[in-house]
């Protein structure tokens, strides 16, 4: 037990936490986001205006502001909760890490306080 603890468990919990920080980055596709963070979003009607009048032409043109606006938002809203998302699970990961030595120790002490009877 104690072997595999140290050696092939923790190299295991180790690449299970990459995996997790790789899908974490994957899901939320921050590359993709800060790539395209002012892109339009979703826009269906607006597209190229071949018409000379100059009331349409504004139109359409508020039309593509108001949905790169839209898009910015979502997408900086995504990238927020995405970062902390990826932030956190780094920090527990990271801490599970360097806990993952010490947790069969915690057998040892709480059978020590348990024989001095140590009050929590």
């Amino acid at each position: 037990m104690f072997q595999w603890w140290y050696t092939r468990g923790w190299r295991l919990y180790l690449q299970h936490f990459v995996d997790q920080l790789k899908n974490a980055v994957d899901f939320f596709s921050v590359g993709l986001l800060v790539r395209h963070l002012f892109a339009p979003f979703r826009q269906i009607s607006a597209g190229q205006v071949v018409s000379s009048d100059l009331s349409v032409k504004f139109s359409a043109f508020l039309d593509r502001l108001f949905s790169r606006v839209i898009g910015t938002i979502v997408r900086l809203f995504l990238l927020v909760i995405g970062t902390v998302v990826i932030i956190l699970r780094a920090i527990f990961g990271a801490l599970v890490a360097v806990l993952w030595p010490l947790a069969p120790l915690l057998i040892v002490i709480c059978l020590f306080c348990a024989l001095i009877q140590v009050r929590f």
